[in-house]
């Protein structure tokens, strides 16, 4: 770490709820971005028990945009916990130290807090670790008389250990804007925190002569940029693409999108809905696209489950609905906290019968904003399902992104809807047979056309029907629309490198970041491997993908799920056979394990390697007499 300048990876770990690793997160991440740096906190890592466990964030920050979030190893370790872990009474505040210490880098700093006394740190020392005990809530408590200062005494630590913000002048923007209608007492309360912080660092390194080689400068004025979540860029996307009500029902990790929604859509002309369960709130997202507005459903995990029914109406209905499923790791409740690409084959497969349905997995935050954007089209054009797949990482996760990605605000042009003149001029079939397999639709109220809608069989013009013609050539109409949507709208997926002759990793989803990064890696071993990456999931633009593995050597289909559903559809559409690297333990992936999973795949044909599968050893920092190892 010797002279680093301006790229760190620092792990903020605590107890879940209490001790605010989210708060101190948030506040570096916006700081950080203000600073013209780039925060990227896309891992996160937290219990679905709702207070008491260990919760933590890792965050890099570098000067130029990252390519990924990279491998889970830490320049600097802040653990914020002072009485956590019962299995060390003794020194009961290092839980984030012994769950996370073997991944600091050998050089790196330990940041804790020594409230109730320090910890033994002699095998950390051996590495070289630099350890600073900052009595931070004891500081709170005694000195600044307000415990929940403990976390900006952190802060102001961390700031110092980082040569960041001297003079506290970000800090201070920051704080004035979050408290300062709580007046300026609490305002320099919390200056006053990050100071005595500081001084805590100061003094450590002039008692243990420590000398500090990382450092983050700001780099003001190069761009604007906002610190902002996946699920905040797809709500964004949603109301700019023209969605004007949205329903969901709390679940980890789609509520992030709902508190969105709740707090953004009303002041857009829009509502949205919270509903007793899953399926009343997909039902209304259902009843507000009839009557005329795009609408837009959120959820995960069990709670799609829970509306698998629904997803048949709309497909029947020919009702445009938009469906984000934030996944996490399943099956039944599973993992809720934990990310996972478990549900590709429930949004291409669900429901009983044949529907039309389009499947997109937006692959970083910024596609989160710009994909929505196109979901929205979809979805009001063809009058189906438009799957929306992000993860629990990507939805929940934060990173810095320039604000001018949001200066595309495209028209909005609705699809398909009759004025009165036009539905006057013919007999009005609403679910007339046309060549696109798209058929023209009425608002309800519309003079001169009866509003008709069914999810039973019908004919053109919406009447119940079991006629086997009418069934077919309905049938056939609505399937029609992918025929259509694969002609006229499904684009490639993004290709890295040289296909022809090498090695091919394939992705999708939110996944591309890290095998962009672990095809660096491969490069550097002297391996050449090309990467594809899909967003346009399902249907599989056929047409334009089998040209590009004609000539491909093996494939390596990279993927967060047990089986490889991506890879079972690549080969079942492609008819190419795939090898595979699975993870599927409840963590993200990271780069050096990707290519050393591709690696291990490339060396047998038809070869299924699966990673992370290894289990947790408990890391001791230091000698403890009390118990004696």
């Amino acid at each position: 770490m010797s002279g680093q300048m301006n790229r760190v990876k620092i792990l903020v770990g605590g107890v879940q709820l209490r001790d605010g690793v989210s708060t101190v997160t948030e506040i570096l991440g916006r700081i950080f971005t203000r600073a013209g740096l780039f925060a990227v906190a896309m891992e996160r890592g937290y219990a679905s028990t709702i207070y008491g466990a260990h919760q933590y964030d890792p965050m890099l920050v570098a000067e130029e945009p990252p390519l990924s979030y990279g491998d889970p190893v830490y320049d600097i370790l802040v653990a914020l916990d002072y009485d956590s872990n019962p299995d060390a009474p003794e020194q009961p505040n290092r839980d984030t130290v012994l769950r996370h210490g073997a991944h600091l880098r050998d050089g790196g700093i330990l940041l804790y807090d020594s409230s109730t006394g320090e910890i033994p740190t002699e095998s950390l020392q051996a590495r070289g670790v630099r350890i600073f005990p900052v009595p931070a809530r004891k500081i709170a408590l005694t000195e600044l008389k307000r415990e929940i200062v403990k976390n900006i005494v952190m802060t102001g630590a961390l700031f110092r250990l980082l040569g960041f913000d001297g003079d506290f002048a970000y800090l201070r923007q920051l704080i004035e804007e979050r408290f300062g209608r709580k007046g300026r007492e609490v305002v320099e309360l919390n200056l006053r925190a990050a100071q005595r912080g500081g001084e805590a660092v100061e003094r450590v390194l002039a008692d243990r002569n420590y000398t500090l080689d990382v450092r983050l400068e700001p780099r003001p004025r190069r761009h604007r940029a906002v610190y902002i979540s996946g699920n905040d860029c797809l709500g964004i996307g949603a109301i700019q693409g023209g969605v004007r009500f949205y329903a969901g029902y709390p679940i980890t990790p789609a509520s992030g999108i709902l508190e969105f929604m709740e707090r953004w859509l009303p002041r857009y002309g829009g509502r949205t809905l919270q509903g007793q369960n899953e399926r009343e709130s997909i039902r209304a997202a259902i009843g507000a696209s009839l009557a005329g507005v795009r609408a837009m459903v959120g959820s995960s995990g069990p709670g799609i489950s829970l509306k698998v029914e629904e997803f048949g109406v709309i497909g029947a209905t020919e009702t445009p609905v938009i469906i984000v499923d934030a996944q996490r790791a399943g099956p039944s409740t599973g993992m809720p906290t934990r990310p996972e690409q478990g549900d590709l084959n429930l949004v291409i497969g669900g429901t009983h019968g044949d529907i039309p349905r389009i499947v997109l997995a937006p692959s970083t935050v910024e596609e989160c904003y710009t994909l929505m954007l196109e979901a929205t089209e979809l979805a009001d054009k063809y009058q189906c399902p438009v799957f929306f797949l992000t993860d629990l990482n990507l939805s929940e996760g934060r990173k810095t992104v320039p604000e001018d990605l949001f200066a595309r605000r495209p028209s909005i042009r609705r699809h398909g809807v009759l004025r009165e003149q036009e539905a006057r001029e013919r007999p009005y079939r609403r679910y007339a047979v046309t060549p696109s397999g798209i058929s023209p639709r009425v608002l309800p109220g519309t003079p001169g056309a009866v509003f008709k809608s069914s999810g039973v069989e019908h004919d053109e013009f919406g009447f119940v029907t079991i006629d086997p013609r009418k069934r077919a050539a309905q049938m056939d109409k609505r399937m029609r629309k992918l025929e259509t949507y694969l002609r006229e709208e499904a684009k490639p997926p993004y290709v890295f490198g040289e296909i022809r002759g090498n090695p091919v990793m394939v992705g999708w989803g939110h996944t591309r970041p890290v095998l962009q990064e672990a095809r660096e890696i491969l490069l550097r071993r002297g391996i050449t491997v090309a990467l594809v990456h899909f967003t346009y999931v399902y249907p599989l633009p056929k047409h334009l993908v089998e040209p590009l593995f004609a000539d491909a050597g093996p494939v390596v289909v990279v993927e967060q799920n047990y089986s490889g559903q991506f890879a079972d559809l690549l080969q079942r559409e492609l008819l190419i056979r795939t090898r595979r690297v699975l993870k599927y333990n409840g963590l993200p992936l990271y780069p050096t394990e990707v290519a050393d999973g591709v690696q291990r795949a490339l060396q047998q044909e038809g070869a299924v390697v699966r990673i992370g599968s290894e289990v947790p050893v408990k890391v001791e920092v230091g000698w403890d007499e009390a118990e004696g190892n």
